[in-house]
């Protein structure tokens, strides 16, 4: 965003900017290519099979869509080999098919102006969860292995930037089963903003012994290959998989001489705030969802010839979707081709959503709909649209694809025929502020009007490995009583932060969150795994399964503070918080919601001390690790002055980037100007050399916080504090790690600084 004071900067003025999608890649269980996978589901083809790589001993299925023959060895570098995960090389294979598409050479020179944004929920969970109960069982067996480097949900990421020099920059994110899904709407707000012009997004996930336990604890596998929209169905058959799509403006497209499979017309998120795994009966917010991506393509009901569903044949998800889909496409509905690929497939968690939207594409890109294998009978409460039971071929306009995710991330995209449709509107990028910051550490928690103290001197050693925290203290234990350690943390701070935001109370139910962790709950999925090893299936907990999820702390925040806006995790590895807040700040400028709590969560773990932290940072020395949470409260201006008169600061620049930075863009510094990080290293004058911003003060807060991932968070809230006091006019907060950085710049609005 350029410069400009906070009371007197304008928005830029409408822009049409069309989203083409340019090239696709899927390797999934009916085998490796997207046209090869496609051309099968219309058959009716599937690939539900005798579980083969694991022994599912005690559990109420044998049954699972696995990628057969699937050799990590002929994907990975021999020399990396113990470092990649079954999800890694789905990943890179299906990316590979997208890139080669679209015409971009993969291992193009470093720098190319191609970003990465990956949906995934298990990473190297397969690979690493005996490991992980080792660990759980004799904690003097915790060490730094090589193999944990294909743990954390960012690795994947991490390889497939080792393995594509083109690639500029790299994010996860995580919403469970519409990690996908959501993966592509991040992509696409990059473009919309003008921070990228190609983008490649998209999601992976293999199956792991946690996952189809945890499934079967909660008594969701189906004996039976799964049917969805039957009244047979019993629940649903798990699947592993990789889809990614290559998305650039039509521009830049159209420069570089590529035709479009298909328009990205339309998008849309949100959350049910109803419950961690139960979806909301009714399915009104599902319903909300897929309104909202209409009304962004500027399509009717009626336009849409077919949705992809996301059908799991759980007796409660499939009711609500069509629920949702009627009250959404009203007398359209009985004519609107469905159907789900799950049958097939089975359901591939976190690649779902960018492999349905694979699937739409080419929908609407061949004429030719896939079918719904194993929907016999129709359930009486899914009946009312036109459930599509064998292949068929029928010109389609228009395709939407949906997702659900576990704490209820709702997501719907929206894709059409190139030149179909008349593109009316122009997009309008809208200005972000912050309103409010709240951190939860070693001092408590504090909001902006204290954030300051965390810059002040101290020793790192000095700092307590485990905080004190009494969830009582902050929020309702009765409500919060399925709430686990991080997901208490993260509802008390964000809690804390729109409180401290001034935000009128009718406009919370549209607030977002989006929390970063960098390692996930590593202890509780390793008692969890040696639960189970030890005892059998039959003994994991139902009520503990849900909370293993990246993206459960935030998900439990969003139900417990009825939340209805975007809600999902990230995963950036030493710059967690800021990577939320980053994201956050792409969503609110394009129209993804008004207002969102970003920062990070990190919880005290021996296995992260000993064992990922020294392999995955590099952080060796550093003193003991800590713990916190942190966000700071975003708002888009809506025209109404209200965000405006209560904003601490205007977010004036932000981007992420990998390795280096160029600064394209960075505002220069303008009066009494800080730079902030988590700590002060010898790099960070290195890298500010050449801008205004190396002779301004640095302030780190690891002598009041301590050492851990989320530690950029408490440097961003310290920033928004010493604006808000107005102490500095501006300040640069900056995240360092390993391959990634993110920044962003905030400018003080003296009209709305708080005592």
């Amino acid at each position: 965003m350029a410069g400009g004071a906070c009371d007197d900067h304008a928005s830029a003025g409408p822009a049409e900017t069309v989203i083409w999608v340019t090239g696709i890649g899927v390797v999934s269980p009916l085998g490796v290519g997207a046209e090869l996978t496609f051309d099968r589901l219309v058959r009716g083809d599937g690939a539900v099979g005798e579980l083969q790589l694991f022994e599912p001993a005690d559990c109420r299925s044998r049954l699972a869509a696995e990628v057969r023959e699937l050799d990590v060895a002929q994907v990975a570098p021999p020399e990396q080999l113990d470092t990649w995960s079954r999800t890694d090389a789905m990943a890179v294979m299906a990316a590979r098919e997208a890139l080669l598409q679209a015409h971009l050479t993969p291992d193009a020179s470093e720098g190319s102006a191609v970003d990465l944004i990956v949906g995934g929920s298990t990473a190297g969970m397969f690979e690493t969860e005996k490991l992980l109960a080792e660990m759980s069982k004799n904690p003097d067996s915790i060490e730094p292995l090589k193999r944990m480097l294909s743990h954390p949900l960012s690795a994947t990421a991490d390889r497939m930037l080792d393995t594509f020099g083109l690639l500029r920059d790299a994010r996860t994110v995580c919403s469970a089963c519409s990690s996908g899904a959501n993966a592509l709407i991040l992509g696409a707000s990059r473009l919309l903003s003008g921070r990228s012009s190609c983008v490649l997004a998209g999601g992976a996930d293999g199956l792991c012994r946690l996952t189809y336990v945890g499934f079967n604890a909660l008594a969701a596998l189906s004996p039976a290959p799964c049917r969805p929209f039957s009244t047979s169905r019993s629940g649903l058959t798990l699947g592993e998989g990789a889809a990614f799509l290559v998305l650039e403006t039509e521009a830049h497209a159209r420069e570089r001489g590529v035709e479009a499979l298909a328009e990205f017309r339309g998008w849309a998120v949100g959350s049910e705030a109803h419950h961690i795994t139960h979806p909301e009966p009714t399915g009104e917010t599902a319903s909300r969802v897929m309104a909202s991506a209409l009304a962004m393509a500027e399509l009717e009901p009626t336009q849409v010839g077919y949705l992809n569903a996301h059908g799991t044949a759980t007796p409660l998800n499939d009711a609500m979707e069509i629920a949702a889909i009627k009250r959404c496409f009203g007398p359209a509905a009985p004519r609107l081709m469905v159907s789900s690929s799950k049958g097939q497939i089975g359901h591939t968690l976190a690649a779902a959503g960018a492999m349905e939207a694979a699937i739409s594409v080419m929908v609407v890109q061949h004429g030719r709909v896939p079918p719904t294998v194993g929907l016999g009978e129709i359930d009486d409460a899914c009946a009312g649209v036109d459930h599509v039971t064998d292949g068929r071929r029928q010109d389609v306009a228009a395709a939407m694809s949906t997702s659900f995710g576990f704490g209820g991330s709702d997501t719907a995209l929206l894709f059409s025929r190139p030149g179909a449709f008349e593109n009316k509107s122009g997009f309008v990028r809208r200005r972000v502020f912050v309103t409010a910051a709240a951190t939860l550490g070693a001092e408590g928690i504090c909001g902006a009007e204290d954030a300051g103290r965390h810059v002040r001197g101290g020793d790192p050693e000095s700092v307590a490995k485990r905080i004190e925290f009494k969830a009582a203290d902050y929020l309702d234990l009765k409500r919060a009583r399925r709430l686990d350690r991080p997901a208490r943390m993260v509802t008390a701070v964000v809690e804390h932060g729109l409180a401290q935001s001034g935000c009128p109370a009718s406009r919370l139910a549209d607030a977002g969150a989006i929390v970063a962790a960098a390692y996930g709950s590593v202890d509780a999925c390793a008692n969890y795994v040696q639960r189970f090893t030890d005892r059998g299936a039959r003994f994991a907990s139902p009520a503990v399964f849900p909370n293993l999820l990246p993206s459960s702390p935030v998900a439990h925040a969003s139900v417990y503070l009825g939340l209805g806006g975007p809600v999902f995790a990230s995963a950036d590895v030493g710059a967690t918080a800021e990577g939320a807040m980053v994201a956050a700040v792409e969503l609110l400028e394009v129209g993804q919601g008004r207002i969102i709590a970003a920062g990070g969560v990190e919880e005290a773990s021996d296995i992260i001390d000993r064992a990922l932290g020294p392999l995955c940072t590099g952080h060796v020395g550093r003193g003991p690790r800590s713990e916190g949470a942190a966000v700071l409260v975003f708002e888009a201006e809506v025209g109404d002055g209200d965000v405006m008169s209560r904003a601490i600061a205007e977010v004036v620049w932000s981007d992420a980037w990998r390795d280096r930075c160029d600064w394209l863009g960075l505002p220069a510094p303008v009066g009494r100007s800080g730079v902030f990080v988590a700590t002060d290293v010898p790099a960070l004058g290195t890298m500010l050399t050449g801008s205004g911003w190396a002779k301004v003060s640095r302030y780190s807060v690891s002598g009041r916080v301590g050492h851990h991932e989320c530690a950029g968070g408490f440097a961003s809230a310290a920033a928004v504090s010493l604006l808000a006091a107005g102490k500095l006019d501006m300040a640069f907060v900056i995240g360092l790690a390993p391959v990634r950085q993110r920044a962003l710049v905030l400018r003080a609005c003296p009209h709305g600084a708080k005592p």
